[in-house]
């Protein structure tokens, strides 16, 4: 009786075990379909780098389709300031006296008479008004679009606002569990501040500036791997890290939506991935805020104020 207790206890022992490894192996495969299926849905939901230079190209587009309307506004009303120009000349009583008519051989010239002023056109001063009202009214709006456009001018170009590539996030910004545990972004420890986004995608995705600027370093930055360093304005930066491959050099001159290189996964890098900083006077900033800003500009453009 003893030995069969002891045969019952070490059986359901056994199964106890077995099921643990069961539930361990169905938890591993549920985990990896999940993951799986996140990357796909990720890899759908994010768009491909053509499309995204397409996205971009046709922004870009949108806005100067808004300064041509602005441009075409201050056109109209340069026309509009010349035809009031011209009836003002006709309705002014002082016109120039013709030139006298010329001298036959031996006889002074014979100076014409004074005309009379011509009677002006029918309607003539009705439309003078119409023609000051639509040149205020147009002024007016000329001065609104002038308004709304030169903050956007002014900071569109050099203000980091498109993605600086494809793929989906894979780590955010801020505190994280360190993929190495003695060598993070900022110290040794299992916890790092994260001072990007890393962006994961296919080996060998371009990578795009993500506004006009300077290449200030453009090499191997040690963690970092193959990077290229972006200077642009107002004490803003771009930084662009574990390439594969660099297609600038320090001191170019590149404006937006220009190749910088390749993805990879050099430095300190457990997968092909971007890492992706924005830099304000030499302190990381969140980059999150910055992928739409060009989005949120044309959305703001088409709102009716």
């Amino acid at each position: 009786m003893v030995v069969f207790s002891h045969r019952t206890f070490r059986w359901s022992l056994t199964r106890q075990v077995m099921l643990w490894v069961l539930g361990g192996v169905v938890g591993f495969w549920a985990l990896a379909m999940i993951g799986s299926g996140y990357g796909f849905w990720a890899t759908k939901k994010i768009m491909s780098f053509g499309n995204l230079q397409r996205e971009t190209l046709e922004q870009q587009e949108q806005l100067r389709s808004s300064l041509d309307q602005a441009q075409a506004l201050e056109n109209e009303v340069a026309t509009l300031r010349k035809q009031h120009t011209e009836l003002l000349k006709l309705l002014d009583p002082k016109a120039p006296a013709p030139p006298p008519l010329p001298s036959l051989p031996g006889q002074p010239g014979i100076a014409p008479d004074k005309p009379n002023p011509a009677p002006l056109p029918p309607g003539t001063q009705e439309r003078l008004s119409r023609l000051r009202q639509d040149l205020d009214y147009t002024s007016k709006q000329a001065a609104v679009v002038k308004a709304r456009m030169e903050p956007v001018i002014r900071l569109w170009g050099r203000t980091p606002s498109i993605p600086p590539t494809a793929g989906y996030i894979s780590s955010g910004f801020g505190v994280r569990v360190s993929p190495f545990s003695r060598s993070n972004e900022t110290g040794d420890g299992i916890l790092g501040y994260h001072t990007g986004l890393d962006i994961t995608n296919a080996l060998d995705t371009p990578i795009q500036a993500t506004a006009d600027g300077e290449v200030v370093e453009a090499g191997w930055m040690d963690r970092y791997g193959w990077g290229i360093r972006l200077r642009h304005a107002q004490g803003l930066e771009t930084l662009y890290a574990h390439l594969d491959r660099l297609d600038v050099k320090v001191g170019q001159q590149v404006p937006r939506g220009t190749i910088l290189g390749m993805m990879g996964r050099s430095g300190n890098a457990t997968g092909v991935h971007l890492h992706y900083e924005v830099r304000r006077n030499g302190k990381p900033v969140n980059p999150q805020p910055y992928l739409r800003l060009q989005r949120q500009w044309l959305s703001a453009l088409g709102r009716p104020s």
